[in-house]
């Protein structure tokens, strides 16, 4: 019975020690990889209209950004 009672309270406090993510966290997360998706998808739409060489230099810029800013979003 001690053994159960001990496991348990050590359980408890790792579980709480960790600080789990919050709701409002997640929500900030998701809305920042929304906003870094968008700039990317109008970047390439705006691309559509360059030449050849153009056109794949700024995709390939566009998703350097969108990979920054995927880092700098909050997690």
């Amino acid at each position: 019975m001690k053994r159960i009672v001990l496991l348990g309270s050590v359980a408890l406090l790792f579980g709480t020690s960790l600080a789990p993510t919050t709701f409002a966290d997640s929500r900030a997360h998701r809305a920042a990889i929304k906003v870094c998706k968008q700039k990317y998808r109008s970047a390439v739409r705006g691309a559509k209209y360059l030449k050849h060489r153009q056109r794949r230099e700024r995709i390939e810029q566009a998703q350097r950004e969108r990979e920054e800013c995927e880092k700098l979003a909050p997690k």
